[in-house]
């Protein structure tokens, strides 16, 4: 009989990165977002200075998870790496129509996982996995249909981090929401629009179409701003 080992616990960053719609793509459209997924991570991390070393990732099927090392700042990750993600991807979507886009959701998180033989678990990554797939996120990110990704971060990552280095995290464009599923409020933003629009509300049952009061061309603000680059030591 084996005997049980105890889980190692590990203080990370916690990276996850979704394809929007995936699941209603046929076979080889599914494929060639995540090939396009996996190149825009790898340019992303490299271009921001975040070796393999610093990254263990667990392939989610039209997903990734990566846990970063904690000697990488986690203003860095909020940063540097979410900016050069988001311009990878707007450049791979410049010559795609629209509805080809490639459209991420990406949710930031840090606290302590567990490792045992099976891989990583622990209440910090069901946390970054319930705000990743959050309903309120996903329902704001479908009211702004030029959006290319949308970014959600952890309340804590957000207050003891994102706030503190607003000119390199754009945290004046972050928007506080409730995430029922996990009881607390989290941040969001949509990168290259300044606001984010209201929840929408129950469906009545009323005659004539509905209508939404905020539109793309309200909202958006222009090419996403360059951030200060930080590259990590790996001697």
């Amino acid at each position: 009989m084996n005997q049980s080992v105890p889980p190692v616990t590990e203080y990370r960053s916690i990276v996850l990165v979704d394809v929007e719609g995936s699941t209603k793509l046929l076979e080889p459209a599914q494929m060639e977002a995540r090939k396009a997924l996996y190149e825009i991570l790898d340019e992303a991390f490299e271009r921001a200075g975040v070796s393999e070393h610093h990254q263990v990732r667990e392939d989610r099927g039209d997903g990734v998870m990566v846990l970063v090392d904690s000697a990488v700042p986690k203003v860095h990750l909020a940063g540097t790496f979410v900016g050069h993600l988001v311009r990878l991807l707007e450049e791979h979507n410049r010559s795609n129509a629209l509805s080809e886009w490639l459209r991420l959701r990406i949710a930031l998180h840090a606290g302590e996982v567990h490792r045992d033989r099976h891989g990583y678990g622990g209440d910090a990554l069901n946390s970054a996995f319930r705000l990743l797939d959050a309903d309120e996120l996903k329902e704001r990110f479908r009211e702004v249909q030029r959006a290319q990704c949308v970014v959600i971060a952890s309340d804590r990552l957000f207050h003891d981090f994102i706030r503190h280095r607003p000119d390199e995290t754009g945290a004046a464009h972050y928007h506080e929401i409730t995430v029922a599923r996990i009881g607390k409020p989290a941040w969001v933003r949509v990168p290259g629009f300044t606001r984010l629009p209201e929840s929408p509300a129950p469906e009545k049952k009323t005659a004539g179409p509905k209508t939404s009061g905020m539109t793309a061309n309200t909202l958006f603000a222009g090419p996403v701003t360059a951030h200060r680059d930080f590259v990590i030591n790996n001697d």
